[in-house]
């Protein structure tokens, strides 16, 4: 486990999170996390930043590129994911090596992801092997292009297509998934959709797509990289120099700023799947990430679903037996969140009856917001998970741990640093904010519904009379 002095502060957080007076602000506001950090710039643009922890003889590196599906091209839909397979298939100097050589130098957490805002790479490598690292990441960020091909196209294509396949068509409740994701947001929007794009557009990309994405979106100016672990910064910045700094300069691309129009009706999507249970699935646009509301809504998850002792699986699971299974959870992003809030019908029970369960609990927290126990149970539930983020130097997504905190920081609000008032924002929610945002962005009256419903099993066939030919 990796431990630094970050997690000592804030360990010692939880403890001072015991329940108060929801209305009351505390009294003796405790500490609150920060992860040190140096922010600079070289001069083609790449933003640095770095976090230094001896505790353990390992550098998590993580690079954002300010790239995702919010900059593709009309009919390209899940370009940016497609885009992110083709970056691990080799570079320049590298080669097809990637792989090979950090597995060679004892690299773990080897990973991207691709979000509605960005596209992240990242591994944690023992210190010694960091040079190596740094010039793999340089080589993929300056000579990708000199090895990219038709038939990597092809090949990631496929890949591509087949994840899609098993996350969403083929997986239970994924078409219900892809409903709600294109039903939210209008067309042409740049979240309309999922991020892992269509079939057909996916099926349209060309050779000279994936160029022109490089050359437009992958440069110096237009991608964040950091550092956090064992290392010495002096001889750190010798070599970013070294192998980032004579990558050429290009100028940093604008970023989209699309309004996103509000929902201003229910609209009702029944999909019918090979599923046995039926599902009730909910989805509200919110504010965009790290807005003044942002801590309530995140907050308002929890209360609604963040374990078992919450009020929608309390009342729909426990009480009323009409579910087997709820969820909710805030997705924030640079345009707008989404707010979702689904449930598994329990066997036998109509689905109708799973929604009207989940708008009483809705309508009940949006008038008289939650109790003392349940606010500081979320409060202490996001908390820890916070605490338990801020042990790693990197989490699982790239978003996450000391390395993911500082980059997401910077992606969202432009200060790594905002640890701070992101703890500060948690801590200061009331239950009077919680059932403000419930009313304010949770409205029954403006959502998207999406019910999935278990295909009927085929009736068999009528026996024939005996003799009858």
């Amino acid at each position: 486990m990796r431990r630094s002095r970050a997690i000592a502060v804030c360990l010692g957080l939880l403890a001072l999170t015991a329940p108060v007076a929801a209305e009351q602000k505390s009294a003796a506001p405790s500490a609150a996390p920060e992860i040190p950090f140096e922010k600079y710039q070289l001069a083609n643009g790449l933003e640095v930043i770095l976090h230094r922890d001896s505790t353990l003889p390992l550098v998590a590196v993580s690079v954002w590129y300010h790239v995702g599906p919010i900059n593709e091209p009309a009919g390209r839909s899940g370009f940016a994911h497609l885009f992110e397979h083709l970056m691990f298939t080799g570079s320049k100097h590298v080669g097809q090596r990637f792989d090979q050589l950090l597995e060679s130098a004892g690299a773990t957490n080897v990973n991207g992801t691709t979000s509605w805002d960005r596209t992240n790479y990242f591994e944690t490598v023992p210190r010694e092997q960091l040079e190596l690292c740094l010039w793999i990441e340089s080589d993929r960020m300056g000579f990708f292009l000199d090895t990219l091909s038709s038939e990597r196209l092809e090949v990631q294509r496929g890949v591509v297509k087949n994840e899609r396949r098993q996350s969403y068509e083929d997986s239970p409740y994924g078409p219900s998934s892809l409903a709600l994701l294109d039903t939210l947001f209008p067309t042409g929007h740049p979240y309309h959709g999922a991020v892992i794009g269509s079939m057909a557009d996916l099926d349209a990309a060309k050779l000279s797509d994936a160029e022109a994405f490089f050359r437009a979106y992958y440069a110096p100016s237009n991608a964040t990289l950091t550092l956090a672990g064992d290392f010495d910064p002096a001889t750190v910045k010798l070599w970013l120099t070294r192998y980032f700094g004579g990558l050429a300069k290009k100028p940093k691309p604008s970023q989209k700023t699309n309004p996103t129009p509000a929902l201003t009706k229910v609209t009702r999507v029944d999909v019918t799947e090979n599923v046995e249970l039926a599902k009730v699935s909910m989805g509200f646009i919110t504010p965009p990430a790290y807005s003044p509301d942002s801590a309530a809504l995140e907050l308002t998850a929890a209360v609604l679903a963040g374990g078992k002792a919450t009020r929608l699986y309390k009342t729909l699971v426990v009480e009323k037996k009409v579910a087997s299974d709820v969820e909710a959870e805030l997705d924030p992003n640079a345009l707008a969140g989404v707010f979702s809030v689904s449930a598994v019908a329990a066997s036998g029970k109509a689905p109708k009856l799973v929604e009207t369960t989940i708008d009483e609990v809705l309508t009940l927290l949006a008038s008289k917001g939650p109790t003392d126990a349940e606010l500081e149970r979320a409060r202490r539930r996001v908390l820890l998970e916070l605490s338990s983020s801020l042990q790693l130097l990197n989490g699982p997504g790239g978003e996450s741990g000391r390395a993911g905190l500082l980059q997401r920081f910077n992606q969202y609000v432009g200060d790594p640093g905002y640890l701070k008032q992101y703890y500060r924002g948690l801590e200061a929610v009331t239950r009077a904010d919680v059932a403000r945002v419930a009313r304010e962005h949770l409205a029954l009256s403006r959502r998207v519904i999406v019910t999935t419903l278990p295909r009927p099993a085929p009736k068999p066939e009528a026996k024939q009379p005996a003799g009858a030919k």
